[in-house]
């Protein structure tokens, strides 16, 4: 056939679940939806899928941070700032998890049993940012400490 497929949109489906909100100065969002025998799995089943792709989101956004940083701070990219990236990154997405919240959701019952839920999660940008200066922070003060028992470790040696 030579006519293009226009799929429909079933009636179930939210408005917000097909047009999922950009970021915006408050909250980063994902959306997501999970079918379940029972309604308060299928909530959390997609509401944990949210999270995920919350996470990649801020794990992308953080390593930019982490670039920004580093390049206004006259740092070279090295393995050593790479890691930095990765370890700092992680760190955030780990810790602002547990900020994401469940912003909307519509949970039905489908006429073959079961249930499907449709979340829309939300994690807010001043969790990740304050997150990614404290691990900054934590990161360089941690690096700062290794760097100075190395050059205790070498002055005992070359005191010896």
């Amino acid at each position: 056939s030579s006519r293009p497929a226009t799929p429909e949109v079933p009636s179930d489906v939210p408005a917000w679940f097909m047009d999922t909100p950009s970021e915006d100065d408050t909250y980063y969002y994902a959306t997501a939806v999970a079918d379940m025998r029972n309604m308060g799995n299928a909530i959390n089943r997609a509401t944990q899928d949210g999270q995920r792709q919350l996470s990649e989101q801020i794990e992308a956004q953080v390593q930019s941070m982490v670039k920004n940083y580093t390049q206004e701070a006259g740092i070279n990219e090295t393995v050593d700032v790479i890691e930095f990236y990765e370890s700092v990154s992680k760190s955030v997405s780990n810790n602002t998890m547990s900020g994401s919240k469940v912003l909307k959701k519509f949970p039905y019952m489908k006429p073959s049993g079961g249930y499907k839920a449709y979340v829309l999660v939300g994690l807010s940008k001043d969790a990740v940012q304050g997150e990614v200066v404290s691990s900054i922070q934590n990161e360089e003060s941690m690096y700062a400490q290794f760097k100075a028992s190395q050059a205790f470790k070498e002055l005992e040696s070359a005191t010896k």
